[in-house]
């Protein structure tokens, strides 16, 4: 067994390292692994991810985008085809074209690049408190999400180019890691939280409806300790197209803290899941108990769904 951090509220919250890796995937439907990492660089209101992905055929892809007020033009998105990876290949050595992804395969550190005619990025993520795994709550990880899910904030120092514009930065971030069957259509709809206020403030949940139900997973990191989420309420105001422009929350966990979370956003990017989901990524200046931060809210719909309110106006 691994170590127990002695930053985890519950001795059992602790995932064994090796799960920093790639999975095998059994020969079953919509079985898949993705790792994006989300880059927020809030002076200049701009943020940015890398998204990759690889089912159990070895069938791989990645994407990347720029978006946010900051950027002065539409969202950069650049997508590489799907195409058959090695079966050895893993993630502390991952190689799709001229992306990159190395982990260290212990939960703290990784470096990651991309270079594209539209932007180029290349950092180093370190991790700053331990991974959360789904699999910890009471209730596990519910099956048509993954067979488990890790989230995880951390520091993470680069450079982005755009043309002949250069940002050096040094900003929190947050990665996520998960493996096993993803049905995208078996969800109502979601938002999925990741947020930092320096090296000492996380908050993470995944609020879903699915099935007829709701779900909460996530975690607070605060004062050195990491607990899970017991409760949560979500205030959010939204424009006619029900993008995201600021949310409130209130946060209690297991610790028996409650932590306030508020945020305005600055830009939405739509990310296609499914052929009737989308993923609205709403980077956003963020303060966590009233301490400076950022981060972003992705909501999660049915394309179907935001047509019908686009037509028929927000009620």
């Amino acid at each position: 067994m691994t170590d127990v951090d002695p930053r985890l509220f519950r001795p059992d919250m602790a995932i064994e390292p090796f799960h920093d890796g790639r999975h095998a995937l059994p020969d079953m439907a919509l079985m898949r692994e993705s790792i994006p990492y989300c880059v927020v660089i809030p002076e200049h209101e701009i943020a940015l991810f890398t998204y990759t992905w690889v089912d159990k055929d070895n069938i791989a892809g990645a994407a990347f985008g720029v978006w946010g007020r900051g950027l002065g033009r539409d969202p950069i998105s650049v997508r590489l085809p799907d195409r058959e990876v090695p079966a050895d290949m893993g993630f502390d050595e991952w190689r799709i074209d001229n992306f990159r992804m190395a982990q260290d395969l212990r939960f703290q550190r990784a470096e990651v690049s991309w270079k594209s005619p539209e932007a180029e990025v290349d950092f180093v993520f370190e991790a700053f408190h331990p991974p959360y795994a789904y699999s910890s709550h009471k209730d596990g990880c519910p099956s048509y999400c993954a067979a488990d899910r890790i989230e995880q904030s951390g520091t993470v120092t680069g450079r982005l180019r755009i043309g002949d514009r250069v940002i050096d930065f040094t900003t929190p971030g947050h990665r996520d890691h998960s493996w096993g069957r993803r049905d995208w259509d078996a969800l109502h709809y979601y938002r999925w939280l990741q947020s930092q206020a320096g090296d000492k403030l996380s908050v993470h949940f995944w609020e879903f409806y699915a099935l007829g139900q709701r779900q909460v997973r996530g975690y607070v990191f605060k004062d050195g300790v990491m607990a899970e989420v017991t409760d949560l309420a979500v205030e959010w105001q939204g424009d006619e197209k029900l993008n995201q422009k600021s949310f409130q929350c209130d946060v209690t966990d297991e610790a028996g803290r409650t932590t306030r979370v508020e945020a305005e956003v600055f830009g939405v990017f739509p990310l296609p899941a499914a052929a009737n989901f989308v993923l609205n990524e709403g980077a956003s200046h963020i303060t966590i108990d009233g301490h400076k931060g950022s981060g972003w809210m992705e909501m999660g719909w049915p394309i179907s769904y935001l047509d019908h309110v686009a037509k028929a106006g927000v009620y």
